[in-house]
């Protein structure tokens, strides 16, 4: 293995819960295993699932969201990482708890409630991809490369 791949590679410490699922996928040891159904093919592949599902699931194109409409939703969302389930199934009424969401809202001309009542009528592959994409527009920038 080169140096550039070395340097590429990245090892992480997965939670038993989270081991448990890949397993029940066939996930095996990728020190003793190293075809499909080692732990890092399988995690690989439930990414790129996830992903796909979450792109597929975007509400400005399933169910017409406008953008301003859109931004408002992910500019609200400060912390997307903190987020629990329960949050991303009840996300209209998450949205309306928060500080600002009803006044820039009516702002936008629009009437919080029945926003926060839009929302919660995705389905949850539309509010995670709300989530998920609050939490692109919110993360820190990457580090200065050559900063020590």
């Amino acid at each position: 293995m080169s140096n550039r791949h070395r340097s590429e590679r990245l090892i992480i410490t997965l939670p038993p819960d989270v081991l448990d699922r890949l397993r029940t996928r066939g996930a095996r040891s990728d020190k003793t295993h190293h075809g499909p159904y080692n732990y890092t093919n399988q995690l690989t592949r439930t990414l790129n699932l996830y992903e796909s599902v979450v792109l597929r699931s975007d509400p400005r194109e399933t169910r017409g969201l406008p953008e301003t409409h859109y931004d408002l939703i992910l500019d609200l969302l400060l912390e997307p990482h903190r987020l629990e389930m329960f949050h991303i199934h009840r996300l209209g009424e998450y949205l309306l708890e928060l500080p600002d969401f009803s006044q820039r809202a009516r702002r936008l001309g629009l009437e919080p409630a029945a926003l926060a009542a839009t929302v919660n009528g995705f389905t949850y592959a539309e509010k995670l991809h709300l989530v998920d994409s609050a939490r692109i527009r919110h993360a820190p920038p990457p580090p200065k490369t050559g900063a020590r």
